[in-house]
């Protein structure tokens, strides 16, 4: 049985935006009937409604009410989005007057407009029986994170597999040293960072109970952080895990944070106390300085500690380690086959002595090899395996629905975490294939194009820069891995974010990879295709929809062209990225996609088409080729091109005079650029 459906991402924080939008074109003067103005009322009506229903609508996962509702909103805004585009474009283009333009654009005085406005006033009144259910939800769940995580310091496996060294990584940096590690003088803090359900709680107690350990330190604590964000709370359980009975604390018995802290400095003085903080999240809600500040009030009694007193901390957030100053990491990524295979066999058989059958042991490393090196994943399926009555429900485990909803159960917290705009930028990701490098500069200048980098209102920041503060922030929470090559960094998503991204755009993207669907459901907005599969697209989505298409190379072919008359179709395309593809050559329908605003061509191109001069609003153009004979208007006629940021990847050369126009056309390109940063 495959994983809920979630929610689509969110959308609320572009409603403000549009509606700006639409109140600035509206005093611009739209006509006697300020359709414009009717617009941007019913968006910032709808606003707060989607605001709060968006928040807690991955309370009620299996609701198809809300859903539904919050597919309505995505769509109408969408809408809003490209009606507000067209009407920009067909301004700037004939200098005409607002309503002029308006009647051109809507065939009709507003009427498009108006039925917009309307939609979204329906959409806000039936949000109206859906907020007491969600406002119910949100009491009952108390926020983005249950309470009733609790991890205590005794190991419950009998056996950890696959970690002896991480086990030892991490005992060596806590068992010995002194204050001089740490630029502060709050015990030196060791981390272990990993994804849900890679075992980072159980590491942490398979070092709490190691024997080095128990000998070096003459006190030792256990608290599960979780939810808990209160600098008492926290002081309290620390004080409760080293043996101070509640009623040894003052006042009601939760007591006040200074006599609290009080009595910790006065347990911990000149001893080596060693503090295991698992599960540790940042606060979202709060500032990286607040953050900071309340790890520094919790901390602070620790001063009075021995040389040679730690602080342990799991997390599935790299930025934890940076909020507490961590002097030595340890990453836990997946188990590597074999441990996956011996940690299933132990949960599944209770033993490593025994074994299983000989006619089940290949459908077995079958099924291990589904959970992706996840420790969660193959305890699950142990489990499953354990309780399993035949040999049908052993295969039915093969699934590999199965271990990619164990591994989503683990990881959705992660997400949902996320400050919305976020979530979005994360889950668009997913129609990327799952090797795929990618370069952050790019990927920024993608979400760009698609209107996924807001600035706040109050605040005047570069969209390039305030991206990168986006991708900065979700490497910080562990989203994006590092790679090294050729001293160039590259980022990638594991198998396990793939999963998790996949699941939660689910609603807005799709990779075709394989075979084609039957049908693309009509609430895609962005897709991924084999460019074998092209001219198939027409009879299979409403084209006009379509936002972002990513073209990868085929498998069959060694090269191939864009079909013409679909080009055509994507009237609505902001990103269109060939980098990847065998497309060798564009037809002139390019020039129709008039809101294009990202286009990555194929290494392979050796003919651009006239038309391709038209597209006033391209900002990224990567590669830039050699322009021959056959690349119409020479190089001088690409330097119409609007905004052109970056020049890079020159194809071949086949002469001197190549030589001169390639020399001529990257200084037309640094140029262009010096033009705009200027």
């Amino acid at each position: 049985m495959p994983a809920p459906s979630p929610a689509p991402w969110p959308v609320s924080q572009d409603v403000a935006a549009l509606a700006d939008r639409a109140a600035g074109l509206s005093r611009a003067g739209a006509g006697p009937r300020d359709d414009l103005g009717t617009l941007a009322a019913a968006l910032l009506r709808i606003q707060p409604v989607a605001h709060e229903l968006e928040r807690r609508g991955w309370l009620d996962p299996e609701g198809p009410g809300l859903r539904a509702w919050l597919l309505d909103l995505r769509d109408a805004v969408a809408d809003a989005e490209d009606l507000l585009d067209e009407l920009h474009r067909r301004r700037e283009a004939g200098g005409a007057p607002l309503s002029a333009c308006v009647d051109a654009t809507f065939r009709g005085p507003g009427r498009k407009l108006r039925r917009l406005a309307e939609r979204l006033d329906r959409v806000g009144d039936d949000s109206e029986r859906l907020r007491p259910a969600a406002r119910a939800a949100a009491g009952a769940g108390g926020g983005v994170r249950s309470p009733s995580r609790v991890t205590g310091s005794v190991l419950a496996e009998r056996r950890v597999f696959g970690r002896e060294r991480e086990r030892d990584s991490v005992v060596a940096s806590l068992v010995g040293g002194g204050r001089e590690e740490t630029c502060g003088s709050v015990a030196p803090v060791v981390a272990v960072v990993g994804h849900g359900g890679m075992g980072k709680t159980a590491l942490a107690q398979c070092v709490y109970n190691d024997a080095r350990v128990e000998a070096w330190f003459d006190v030792r604590a256990w608290v599960c952080v979780w939810d808990r964000s209160d600098e008492a709370e926290l002081t309290r359980e620390i004080l409760q895990s080293i043996g101070c009975a509640d009623d040894t604390l003052c006042g009601d018995g939760r007591g006040d944070l200074d006599s609290l802290q009080e009595k910790l400095e006065k347990s911990a003085a000149s001893k080596r106390f060693l503090l295991v903080l698992d599960d540790v999240w940042i606060d979202e809600g709060k500032t990286e300085v607040e953050n900071r500040s309340v790890w520094n009030k919790v901390l602070a009694p620790l001063r009075s500690t021995a040389v040679g007193s730690k602080i342990l901390v799991t997390t599935r957030m790299k930025l934890v380690a940076e909020v507490l100053d961590v002097g030595h990491a340890v990453s836990l990524d997946g188990l590597r086959s074999d441990d996956c295979w011996l940690l299933l066999k132990e949960v599944a058989l209770g033993g490593e002595a025994m074994d299983f059958p000989p006619e089940l042991q290949e459908i077995v490393r079958a099924i291990v090899s589904k959970v992706k090196g996840s420790p969660l994943a193959a305890k699950s399926i142990g489990q499953m395996i354990w309780s399993a009555r035949s040999t049908q429900e052993l295969r039915a485990l093969m699934n590999t629905e199965i271990s990619d909803r164990i591994i989503l159960s683990s990881l959705q917290l992660s997400y949902q975490h996320l400050p919305g705009h976020l979530q979005r930028c994360f889950a668009y990701c997913s129609i990327f294939p799952t090797t795929w490098r990618f370069d952050r500069y790019k990927l920024v200048e993608m979400w760009i194009a698609l209107g996924f980098i807001q600035p706040p209102a109050e605040e005047e920041k570069r969209l390039e820069d305030l991206g990168q503060k986006y991708f900065d922030d979700l490497l910080a929470r562990s989203f994006f891995g590092t790679a090294n090559k050729d001293q160039q960094t590259y980022y990638f998503l594991d198998d396990q974010m793939h999963i998790l991204a996949q699941h939660f755009s689910a609603h807005d993207c799709m990779k075709i990879n394989e075979d084609i669907p039957a049908v693309i459901p009509p609430t895609v907005r962005h897709l991924s295709v084999s460019s074998d599969y092209l001219p198939q697209l027409k009879s299979k989505y409403r084209l006009g929809r379509l936002r972002t298409l990513l073209v990868l190379r085929s498998p069959s072919l060694s090269s191939s062209h864009f079909p013409r008359t679909l080009l055509a179709k994507f009237k609505n395309l902001r990103v269109l990225d060939l980098s990847e593809s065998d497309v060798a050559e564009l037809p002139e329908t390019i020039g129709q996609l008039v809101h294009l605003h990202y286009l990555a061509l194929c290494s392979m191109t050796n003919k651009l088409p006239k038309s391709i001069y038209r597209l006033k609003h391209v900002e990224v153009c990567v590669p830039i080729l050699l322009f021959h004979d056959n690349h119409p208007g020479g190089v001088g006629k690409f330097g119409t091109v609007k905004h052109l940021k970056t020049c890079c990847g020159i194809r071949r050369v086949k002469s001197f005079s190549d030589v001169l126009n390639s020399m001529l056309l990257i200084r037309q390109c640094d140029g262009a650029r010096s033009s705009l940063q200027g």
